[in-house]
């Protein structure tokens, strides 16, 4: 029997038949549950707005009226502690680099594996930034990326920047590195400044982009 809370999963997507896909996935395992599920960008804002909010909170980036990249750059303004993950059929590289700018913390394609939909829905309640191989691969052939050289990063910066895409926290990369978190935190600031961002999926984006992690 399940111990821990259950992780409450939203849906939003205006297609029925995709939308009940995701409720029959979600139903099916013993750790998550629906919190909703809608067809608006309005309604998934409304439904962040409810007693009980989802923890992670699943959008298409086609919705009609407030279309799904609006909708998670109003939560992370109005309901910062949802995670948003968008799931959707669409590789295009600006369509990725415009859901990290918008404060997306997962990115995932329809067409990945079911479980690797449901971990990722764990991870990003979790509080990890997570994004699938495809995804990476997009974002590292398209866009406006910065030059290499522009972005000097020292060994150890680079170890902590590549455990940081892979999702972990500042515990999890203090103990794979032999770190304290302090230091972890410190290697994080010091990349952040060095990047000109200010948050993990910006610095994962801009790496990725760059070329400089794979």
């Amino acid at each position: 029997m399940h111990s821990e809370p259950l992780i409450r999963v939203g849906i939003a997507d205006d297609h029925p038949i995709a939308r009940q896909g995701v409720v029959t996935l979600i139903s099916s395992t013993e750790d998550m549950t629906v919190a909703g599920e809608v067809a608006y960008g309005e309604s998934a804002l409304a439904l962040a707005d409810r007693g009980e909010a989802p923890d992670v909170l699943m959008i298409d980036l086609r919705l009609p009226g407030i279309d799904g990249l609006e909708t998670t750059r109003r939560l992370r303004e109005t309901h910062a502690e949802v995670g948003t993950l968008i799931l959707t059929a669409s590789d295009d590289p600006h369509s990725v680099a415009a859901a990290v700018q918008a404060g997306a913390k997962a990115y995932v394609l329809k067409t990945a594996a079911v479980e690797q939909i449901l971990e990722t829905i764990r991870m990003v309640a979790r509080g990890h930034v997570v994004f699938d191989s495809a995804v990476c691969e997009t974002l590292s052939a398209g866009g406006d990326a910065p030059a290499t050289e522009e972005i000097s990063l020292s060994p150890r910066t680079k170890e902590v920047l590549i455990l940081l895409s892979w999702g972990l926290g500042n515990r999890e990369i203090a103990a794979e590195l032999g770190l304290s978190i302090e230091t972890v935190k410190t290697h994080i600031e010091r990349l952040y400044k060095r990047l000109g961002v200010t948050t993990r999926t910006d610095a994962v984006a801009k790496v990725l982009r760059a070329g400089l992690i794979e």
